[in-house]
């Protein structure tokens, strides 16, 4: 009987700048980096996809 492992790894960067504390800003960064993360999770899995075909 074949068993299937599937692994899903993200890799994160915390980068912290002083002097920024408008909540306004933080939201608008929120999203772009949100929407960043998705494109690249979204990127990465298409790919990993490609390589693995499994016929099942």
């Amino acid at each position: 009987m074949p068993v299937e492992i599937r692994e899903l790894i993200i890799k994160t960067e915390v980068r912290s700048t002083p002097g920024t504390t408008s909540s306004e800003n933080s939201m608008e960064d929120l999203n772009v980096w949100r929407k960043q993360l998705l494109e690249e999770c979204r990127r990465m899995v298409l790919e990993v996809t490609k390589k693995n075909k499994y016929n099942r």
